[in-house]
């Protein structure tokens, strides 16, 4: 398969960083250049470019496209409501949506909508905060809850003082952070260690309202809860009356219509959904959780706005994801079994050429790691490993294949074995380029 030419995608892509800054839509420090490929057609797990080379989107916009591109069943729906109504302060949709949602979610008791993922889990945090009486909360080591100054970045000043601070080399990092924002709102503990989770809440639980994180830690490299861990996590909140706080916004959906939280037994008080929830198309997310923490917005207690927070087509795009994932009934089991074989030609492909490869995560959502053995702690990969995974997603644009920038991949509900057979007839040559690139290095 030789190497595709993409003339009239990147005179497009050129032309747009004239007014939009770097061309591209979001950013984060030290990520290097890519390359910015405009796609204007999109059909399945395929998308095509400007030139008419066709690629396989394993990317699937971070994940929120579960639907597949060009899904007529969901596309027929959205188009219904389309053309009923639109921007109205309430429609005839809350309560099917929500009661959907509330079926399926274990924590969720009652709903709140919103448009992103970044803005709900703060305003879970106030939620939490007020319910609480405290004013701090507790966040763990390469988990992502969005990019507001209070939640991303930085790194513990040490173990026996988990205050997190910024630091130059940070990816996450940026210029323009309110002052102390982190040192003065949070903790930044390693995950997966109920022994420091109860260290730190026996010396400062009086001051913490709310422990957030990932139940399956997707940001920090596809890491599983050790066992016990989730429920230990449950017990200390419980006895230190913090708000255990799941940020769902990836797998949410995604994982099953419950959640990672269904899947692992173990439930939150406040849970925060996006991206896979509204299929893909559409902006959404929704803050879940308990009637009585909840009830705080009933009485007018905590602000939670939004123009756009419930608008009638993004909650009938969630309602149009609900019934198609629960309709079909072998839907994950499925998107599971064709990501999977797509991660097994990966390492296959990397085998042939000596490149150390594995790949982990759950089904629906795999991640790569050009390493001997999976990561299990956040970070724990070097910076070689980080720059040939980085490199392999560059170089596997040119062949076709659209991975995420941070080394995942995703299915969708109209993936099939046409796929698989794609990847496996360009996988190799891309990554027999990367190696040879990595030699001279």
């Amino acid at each position: 398969m030789p190497k595709l030419k993409f003339p009239e995608s990147q005179k497009v892509a050129k032309q747009v960083k004239n007014y939009l800054p770097g061309g591209v839509h979001y950013n984060f420090r030290y990520a290097g250049k890519d390359t910015i490929i405009p796609f204007n057609k999109g059909k399945g797990s395929r998308v095509w470019d400007l030139d008419g080379n066709e690629h396989l989107d394993l990317f699937c916009k971070f994940g929120a496209l579960i639907v597949g591109h060009g899904n007529e069943e969901y596309n027929a729906k959205l188009m219904q409501y389309m053309n009923k109504v639109l921007s109205v302060d309430q429609c005839d949709l809350e309560g099917l949506v929500c009661e959907r949602i509330i079926h399926y979610v274990p924590s969720a008791e009652m709903v709140r909508f919103g448009l992103s993922g970044t803005e709900s889990v703060q305003n879970a945090i106030r939620l939490a905060r007020a319910y609480s009486g405290k004013p701090k909360f507790v966040r763990f080591q390469g988990h992502y809850h969005g990019n507001a100054d209070n939640i991303i970045g930085g790194r513990p000043q040490s173990a026996e003082h988990p205050i997190p601070v910024e630091y130059e080399e940070d990816f996450l990092g940026t210029d323009g952070r309110a002052p102390n924002i982190l040192q003065a709102q949070s903790f930044l503990l390693p995950w997966n260690d109920a022994i420091a989770l109860e260290k730190l809440l026996q010396e400062r639980g009086h001051e913490i309202g709310a422990v957030i994180m990932e139940p399956i830690c997707i940001n920090g490299g596809g890491i599983l809860p050790q066992p016990g861990y989730l429920e230990k996590v449950r017990e200390l909140c419980d006895r230190y009356h913090i708000i255990l706080i799941f940020d769902e916004v990836i797998t949410g959906f995604r994982v099953s219509l419950g959640g990672a939280q269904s899947l692992l037994g173990v439930t939150p008080d406040i849970t925060v959904l996006a991206k896979a929830m509204a299929g893909g198309a559409l902006p959404m997310s929704a803050i879940v959780g308990k009637k009585e923490i909840m009830q705080l917005y009933v009485d007018q207690k905590v602000i939670h706005a939004g123009t756009f927070n419930g608008y009638p087509l993004g909650l009938a795009a969630v309602l149009a994801t609900i019934e198609l994932l629960e309709n079909d009934v072998s839907c994950y089991e499925r998107m599971g079994n064709y990501l999977l074989q797509i991660g097994q030609s990966l390492v296959e492909a990397a085998k042939n050429v000596g490149m150390l490869m594995v790949v982990q995560g759950v089904p629906g959502i795999l991640i790569f790691h050009s390493q001997e053995k999976p990561v299990n702690s956040p970070g724990s990969y070097d910076d070689t490993t980080k720059l040939r995974d980085i490199l392999i997603t560059r170089i596997c644009k040119d062949y076709g294949i659209q991975f995420s920038k941070i080394s995942r991949f995703y299915s969708n509900l109209m993936m099939n074995e046409t796929d698989v057979s794609f990847f496996q007839e360009r996988i190799q040559e891309a990554i027999d380029e990367v190696q040879r690139i990595s030699e001279i290095f």
